[in-house]
């Protein structure tokens, strides 16, 4: 055989290695020819060894686009009728300090258009190899990543009375501020509800003998307070009903009988003499505007 057809042959055989790779992955782009990719076969093979047809997607922002379909829904519409009730629970001492979370700035997400990093196997190469590369492994056109659901919805409805909202106050919580008209102050109308009454006297060197003394005695120390007002000069003074009929309702260690009917608290702009003003009791059922 000559020597110029043993290199005919040679020619031939090497073309036929690179052939049909390359037809297989031309079959699957619309922009690069045959010739431009050969010329990086070898990278296209690398990426099909290591699976990255991820890669590749984020490679060149081949953008997800989502399916959308109808379906029919039954839904349930709650009305609500009537007026909301507050339940307030009375607790000793300062509130719980809340710590605040530090946002976790590492765990957000990559940018959708950030160029991803790539992958070791292949950083030797140019990115426009890279890119080449990509676009004869995979066609650049967008795949479902999800579903956008229409609903049809047939709706029933229903109407319930509001829920009970729960609120927790620390009325005895330190600083206690003074002169002030609101909570944890407050003038009862126990006079109405309650035509016999009696005070008590706890002096300044018993355990009213402060303001916060005082609010702790009313609220956490003796039962069915009516209300407590401190005197600089003299103590702390607590009235309390004589024949203390409750509703039943929020009975705790302070109010055993549970909440007196009718009894609410107003704000108290007229404080006595030489006094911080009325401290608001725990077993009322009315807290206006405090």
């Amino acid at each position: 055989m000559h020597f110029s057809q043993v290199l005919a042959v040679a020619a031939l055989a090497a073309t036929s290695i690179y052939a049909s790779p390359v037809q297989e992955l031309d079959a699957r782009t619309d922009n690069l020819t045959p010739e431009q990719c050969a010329k990086v076969v070898k990278i296209v093979e690398l990426l099909k060894v290591h699976k990255a047809t991820p890669f590749c997607s984020s490679f060149l922002s081949i953008k997800p686009v989502t399916s959308t379909f109808t379906v029919t829904a039954t839904a349930t519409s709650t009305i609500t009728s009537g007026t909301a009730s507050t339940s307030l629970i009375f607790k000793p001492g300062n509130p719980p300090t809340n710590v605040r979370r530090e946002a976790e700035v590492n765990a957000a997400l990559e940018p959708r258009d950030a160029t991803p990093t790539v992958p070791p196997y292949i950083k030797n190469y140019e990115s426009s190899s890279i890119s080449s590369a990509c676009s004869c492994l995979i066609t650049p056109t967008a795949s479902p990543l999800g579903t956008v659901t229409t609903t049809q919805t047939v709706t029933t409805s229903q109407t319930v009375a509001p829920p009970v909202v729960t609120s927790t106050l620390y009325p005895c919580a330190t600083p206690i501020p003074i002169r002030i008209p609101t909570f944890p102050f407050g003038d009862p109308n126990d006079d109405v509800i309650f035509p016999d009454t009696y005070t008590e006297r706890f002096y300044l060197d018993t355990v009213g003998g402060t303001l916060e003394g005082c609010c702790n005695l009313c609220y956490f120390g003796l039962q069915n307070c009516l209300s407590a007002t401190y005197y600089s000069y003299q103590g702390c003074v607590v009235r309390r009903p004589t024949n203390p009929i409750g509703t039943g309702v929020g009975v705790s260690d302070a109010c055993p009988v549970g909440q007196f009917a009718g009894l609410t608290y107003g704000r108290d702009t007229a404080p006595d003499f030489r006094s911080q003003g009325n401290l608001a009791g725990p077993c009322g059922q009315v807290y206006n505007n405090l």
